[in-house]
């Protein structure tokens, strides 16, 4: 199995935690996050988007972006998950 980790400084935009890795959700050969993709701050379980103009290399979630988020199951399974993580 391929480590699909890749090393990305980035500071989320709701609790400033820093992060130097990015690993994605789902299992690809290559992956490299572009802007506009969603990442969930592991420190918080916010999702922020990738912005590589910004000084933080995320932003939060425009309103569309967040209705989408909102919508999209996949992003209420990882928060569960991560919840479930955080809670042991």
């Amino acid at each position: 199995m391929a480590d699909n980790t890749v090393h990305l400084r980035t500071t989320c935009p709701f609790c400033g935690a820093h992060h130097d890795r990015i690993t994605p959700s789902v299992s690809r050969e290559e992956v490299f996050p572009e802007d506009g993709d969603a990442s969930m701050c592991w420190s918080c379980g916010e999702f922020c988007i990738i912005d590589n103009d910004s000084d933080l290399g995320m932003r939060k979630p425009n309103k569309k972006e967040q209705r989408e988020i909102n919508r999209d199951a996949r992003f209420a399974h990882m928060r569960v998950a991560w919840r479930t993580v955080k809670a042991q």
